[in-house]
């Protein structure tokens, strides 16, 4: 096999794909191979294929649908923007403990799954406590309280509840460990001694890394959240300046073809105690009835995707469904607002959007001593990352967010999205993290009591552009 046989093979293996011996032989013979494969993928992804093989077959639609593209234009190739999570109306609970074992465990093997692709040689505690030897044992955290010499951390398993020790003399280890939250499922490389696991190194499941080669029309994506409309510190003048900028003739807001509202549209009612008194409209209907006037300024071939957040009128436990009906009426739009669930997966072309408002950042605050609300600013980066780097929007359970125990775990990130989007903390950040880009998108509220006590400080008036030709994000201040 020759150098570039060799390379093409490769690629379609990261990507998920296997070529046969005659869509190798037609690529080999393209002046490009490597490129011609490289549009071939986001053709495939754009597509949501689920095959496997890349077949003689295949390359040809390929082939002859990319001379169709060549010469039509650009018009003619409408983008295509679809929800691909379940909205989540249609999940109930009994409440009894048995579900909440089945969403344990769904969770569990969920993540272990992806430390089994990356080919670690998991083995049992218990038989890892009898034997000499070092070994990697897997496990969600019960707990964990740090001491002089060494963090104790309570594990489980489905079979067992085990102990286990993390040195803080190995000073990579315990930074590695002050990441470490309760609910997590993590893997720790250890050995037995005296019938007790210490631990040498600690693995969180994290993401490989990916790519994305696609690239999509001269158009823009627009997203925003915690708008808050209802509330005494809506920032009124500021959100009417980015209204008028949205529905002027100004080049980048005309690319704009979708506008993501990442949560808390309105303000709500009785979401916190003495929110009453801090409103300027005292009831839903009043709230959306607002919301849906300045919704009316967005252009018509606008597209709308709406994610709730915790102060929509909907079930607060995650998964969120949308918000009611009654609301939906009120707020109106011609059927271009797509009504989604908290989380969101949205695909736009090749592109791959994760939506959550970002309810449980509040839990990672609350279950861990690095990050705090008056460091958001410096740090929300690194909160955004962890999210990914634990493969779950919820990595720690049961302090401020509910969460609804299904059996199907909907908070877990089974695949690595492109783009994270997130709201809730107020604060604007942006990171990139193994090829995806995370965004906090801030907030159109001033700082209220409650920010001001516990030391946040606010980025008022921004939404973030993203363009589907660049991939670039920027931030844009009103």
């Amino acid at each position: 096999m020759s150098e570039v046989a060799r390379r093409l093979a490769v690629k379609a293996i990261e990507h998920g794909y296997q070529l046969s011996a005659e869509a190798l032989d037609r690529l080999l013979r393209d002046e490009n191979p490597l490129g011609l494969l490289d549009e071939l993928l986001a053709w495939l992804e754009a597509r949501g294929t689920s095959q496997v093989i890349i077949d003689r077959p295949t390359l040809e639609v390929f082939l002859a649908s990319r001379v169709a593209r060549a010469g039509a234009p650009e018009e003619e190739q409408p983008l295509e923007i679809v929800l691909e999570s379940p909205t989540y109306e249609d999940l109930s609970i009994e409440g009894v403990s048995e579900e909440q074992r089945i969403y344990l465990l769904s969770r569990f093997q969920s993540i272990r799954r992806v430390f089994e692709e990356r080919g670690l040689g998991l083995r049992p505690a218990k038989e890892l406590m009898r034997e000499e030897g070092e070994g990697y044992v897997v496990g969600m955290v019960l707990s964990i309280v740090r001491r002089d010499t060494h963090f104790l951390v309570e594990m489980e398993d489905p079979v067992d509840t085990w102990s286990l020790i993390a040195p803080t003399r190995d000073r990579a280890l315990a930074a590695k460990m002050e990441y470490i939250l309760q609910d997590m499922v993590v893997v720790f490389r250890a050995r037995s001694r005296r019938g007790l696991l210490v631990a040498s190194d600690v693995y969180l499941p994290d993401t490989a890394g990916k790519k994305q080669t696609w690239r999509g029309p001269d158009k823009n994506i627009c997203i925003v959240s915690d708008i808050h409309i209802g509330s005494e510190r809506h920032a009124s003048e500021r959100f009417r300046s980015f209204l008028d900028w949205v529905s002027s003739p100004e080049n980048e807001a005309e690319k704009i073809t979708l506008l993501i509202v990442n949560g808390d549209l309105v303000d709500g009612v009785y979401v916190y105690p003495g929110q009453e008194s801090e409103l300027s409209l005292k009831s839903y209907a009043e709230q959306f009835a607002a919301a849906a006037k300045a919704l009316s300024r967005i252009p018509a071939q606008v597209k709308v995707v709406y994610v709730p957040g915790n102060h929509e009128p909907c079930r607060r436990a995650l998964p969120q469904p949308p918000v009611q009906i009654r609301y939906r009426q009120l707020l109106g739009g011609g059927g271009r607002i797509v009504y989604a669930g908290n989380p969101a997966w949205i695909r736009v072309g090749g592109l791959k959007i994760l939506a959550f408002h970002g309810q449980t950042l509040d839990d990672v605050i609350q279950a861990g001593t690095l990050f705090s609300y008056s460091t958001l600013r410096e740090r929300s980066s690194e909160m955004m990352e962890l999210l990914l780097k634990a493969r779950h929007l919820a990595p720690t359970l049961g302090l401020s967010t509910p969460i609804l125990p299904t059996r199907t775990d909907y908070l877990a990130v089974p695949e690595q999205p492109d783009i994270l989007c997130l709201g809730h903390t107020h604060v604007a950040a942006y990171t990139t993290y193994k090829g995806t880009q995370l965004v906090n998108s801030g907030s159109w509220q001033e700082q209220t009591k409650l920010q001001e006590s516990i030391g946040l400080e606010p980025t008022v008036g921004t939404a973030v552009l993203l363009n589907l030709k660049s991939l670039s994000i920027r931030f844009l201040s009103f």
